[in-house]
């Protein structure tokens, strides 16, 4: 397996511009704009560093994956809302390039590279037997089936979240699910994937199980079955 940069929630930040100089694959978890109010990053700048990304995918859409974070899929619907969510010109520039075919097809939920998975926020095995299983005319490999729901008219089913993230549900969904949840459940929905997920932000990594929670402000590398921070 080649060298993987990973680029955790970026919420506005510049800490990423050093993947624009790294040669080999890039994946952003996700969570792109939307910045918190401790950062002092304006709406304005988070979506112009936001188009940055942007650009560098069209400029190598063969080695660099854009997922989709909760952050980006609450503009594919007016009416549904997380926290920060923008409005005005910078929300209606997102929302465009969230719902126009041709910017869309740049995004996806999530990348499946040998036995790692990276996704946003990661599928609990409750939110898999409750859901997934419900979609298997949707693709062959469990990367196709999430692929395919993510701008389905089914997309509803991301929405699910945990008291964790002040929600109801037992557990979030791929885009809401809360490290704390890998914690407590019982055993994962597929023991030999592991997981590479930002979306809970803390001050170290948390490896718990077969998750590997990355979202601290910092790049990382996948090398050889190794997670390392990225300098």
């Amino acid at each position: 397996m080649n060298e993987i940069l990973i680029v955790p929630d970026v919420h506005g930040r510049e800490f990423w511009y050093p993947a624009l100089d790294f040669s080999g694959d890039v994946i952003f978890l996700g969570d792109y704009v939307d910045p918190y109010p401790a950062d002092r990053i304006s709406p304005e700048q988070a979506v112009e560093r936001f188009l940055k990304i942007v650009e560098f995918k069209k400029q190598n859409p063969d080695r660099v994956t854009l997922l989709v974070g909760n952050h980006e899929h609450h503009y594919l619907k007016r009416d549904f809302s997380a926290g920060r969510k923008m409005h005005g010109d910078e929300g209606d520039l997102m929302r465009s390039i969230m719902t126009t075919p041709e910017t869309q097809s740049l995004f996806q939920l999530c990348k499946q590279v040998g036995k790692y998975l990276f996704i946003h926020a990661g599928i609990t095995k409750d939110w898999y037997d409750r859901r997934l299983r419900y979609f298997d005319d949707l693709g062959n490999t469990l990367e196709e089936k999430l692929n395919a729901l993510i701008f389905s008219d089914q997309t509803y089913v991301f929405y699910e979240a945990s008291l964790a993230r002040g929600g109801l549900d037992d557990t979030g969904s791929p885009l809401w699910a809360d490290v704390s949840e890998y914690e407590t459940e019982e055993e994962p929905f597929d023991p030999d994937i592991i997981q590479i997920i930002g979306h809970s932000q803390r001050p170290d990594p948390v490896f718990v199980k077969n998750v590997r929670m990355l979202d601290n402000k910092q790049l990382y590398l996948l090398k050889d079955d190794k997670i390392e921070t990225f300098v």
